[in-house]
């Protein structure tokens, strides 16, 4: 029991770390941008987006989002008002859902001990200690999944029982209404249910999903529909093709790009070499349950296909799997520790046992550096209505600017529009290419009252270098420099202020 015990002590240390991070966390950029949909959703029943402003007509009306994930966003903010705490909780709910759900599973198969050893990975896991405090749909989506998983393995279990191969796909088309990457749990149960020569239970899990994922086309209309839809889709910058290949073979090209989600940084690349340890020395008694390999593999054939970037954040979605995977053979492993059974090559349970502790501390190690970075790191969103103040003055309702993407925590109701310097650059990967005075006619073309620019976008948009002449040659003034913020404003809002 002596490890029982440490594990007991990671993990408090783990959720007081975790508790600390909660408090002032720093705004991901997604806080920011998706949060932005959820606001709008909130405020006006649609979703549209001026940090996006001049994009694919988002400034109007904006479809392509994470659907169910706004809906959620958007009941927060009715419920608790917009901020940044508000939204980034909708993902700390649905963390709490998921361990319940999983940490309860963990310990009706494989008893309370292991349960306890499962709740300590998954918590000092940076991917989840990061993303369960942003607003981004990964967590939900992985919770959904999962969801449908049990269900399926139910299922299964029992004959393919229909009530729980239904319940199955509806999680599953849920999961792909609330990120149109769930869809890769919509196929992977029908694909599944036909590697296993049930087509009848295929067809009904199939049909299940629809209804639920039928929930993504809630804001559709008959002038925001499929053709707005795909124009939103083909020429959003953040879409943007992300192969090289050429077009014929990018498409199958991408399975061979996807092991590079999973050796991103140090993060990422000691859970992955836990799980292939895991995975390798115990496959005999890992393929017992072939379910559960087969509906991992296929996660991983689908995502690859779907994503469109391999960013690390989507191993969440994989994240059950791979635990699960993790846990039974280190089950496996400390129960036979003593007895030496034969596993692959020169492997018995009891050296393997011994490096599987010692991979496990790896990864202890680096992911607990990881959290503690995200946790020191602060951030107080008084400074932003601080800044505003001082420079622009009480009466900022009418006015237009352009700022940090963070900038809208908590100043979005105070302005008219707030347009973020993101969209600017997302703009040039798209070919409109706005650099120096080329910025200043565009800004003074949208009449934006204010300009706050970091020290980082100020060289993105080649600002560095120009004189106070070129400024004002479009009515422009540097008005003052705040923790590498500069403020250009418009010389009407610069006299105003002065008197």
């Amino acid at each position: 029991m002596k490890l029982l015990l440490i594990i007991k002590i990671f993990i408090f240390l783990t959720l007081v770390l975790f508790a600390f991070s909660l408090w002032q966390r720093m705004p991901d950029i997604d806080d920011a941008w998706i949060g932005e949909h959820a606001y709008w959703m909130a405020e006006k029943g649609y979703v549209k987006s001026e940090l996006m402003h001049g994009i694919t007509g988002q400034d109007v009306r904006h479809i392509v989002h994470h659907k169910f994930f706004t809906l959620n966003g958007a009941m927060f903010i009715t419920l608790f008002g917009f901020s940044l705490c508000t939204i980034k909780s909708v993902s700390l709910l649905w963390l709490a859902v998921f361990l319940l759900v999983f940490i309860g599973y963990i310990k009706r198969t494989l008893g309370s001990v292991t349960a306890w050893f499962a709740l300590m990975l998954t918590t000092i896991n940076a991917l989840v200690f990061q993303y369960s405090f942003v607003y981004r749909p990964e967590i939900m989506v992985m919770t959904l999944g999962f969801l449908s998983y049990l269900f399926l393995e139910k299922s299964i279990a029992k004959n393919n029982d229909r009530k729980l191969l239904i319940f199955s796909g509806l999680f599953a088309g849920i999961a792909a209404a609330t990120h149109l990457n769930g869809l890769i749990f919509m196929a992977a149960g029908s694909v599944l249910l036909l590697w296993k020569h049930n087509f009848r239970s295929s067809l009904i899990f199939a049909v299940a999903t629809l209804p639920a994922f039928a929930v993504y086309f809630y804001d559709f209309t008959f002038q925001y529909g499929i053709s707005y839809w795909l124009y939103q889709i083909n020429d959003s910058p953040a879409l943007s093709k992300s192969s090289i290949l050429p077009s014929s073979i990018a498409f199958a090209g991408k399975l061979f790009r996807e092991h590079l989600r999973f050796f991103h940084s140090p993060k990422e690349i000691t859970l992955s070499l836990l799980f292939l340890f895991m995975l390798i020395i115990n496959y005999r008694e890992l393929k017992k349950d072939a379910t559960l390999l087969k509906y991992l593999l296929l996660l991983v054939i689908f995502l690859s296909l779907l994503a469109v970037h391999t960013t690390s954040k989507y191993i969440l979605l994989y994240l059950p799997y791979m635990m699960l995977i993790i846990i039974r053979s280190f089950h496996h492993l400390y129960n036979h520790r003593k007895l030496s059974l034969k596993l692959r090559g020169a492997f018995h349970t009891g050296n393997a046992y011994k490096w599987s502790l010692g991979l496990i501390g790896l990864f202890i190690v680096v992911n607990t550096s990881w959290n503690l970075g995200i946790a020191m790191k602060k951030f107080n969103p008084e400074e932003n209505f601080m800044l505003a103040r001082k420079y622009m003055g009480n009466r900022t309702a009418n006015l237009k600017i352009l700022a940090p993407m963070t900038f809208i925590f908590n100043e979005i109701d105070d302005f008219k529009r707030i347009q973020s310097d993101l969209s600017i650059t997302e703009m040039h990967k798209s070919g409109t290419f706005l650099y120096g005075k080329g910025f200043l006619h565009y800004a003074d073309s949208l009449k934006l009252d204010y300009l706050i620019i970091s020290d980082e976008y100020k060289d993105r948009l080649g600002l560095s270098n120009l004189k106070t002449g070129d400024l004002s040659t479009y009515d422009y003034a540097v008005t003052g420099q705040e923790q590498g913020l500069t403020i250009i404003a418009k010389r009407q809002q610069f006299t105003h202020e002065q008197h």
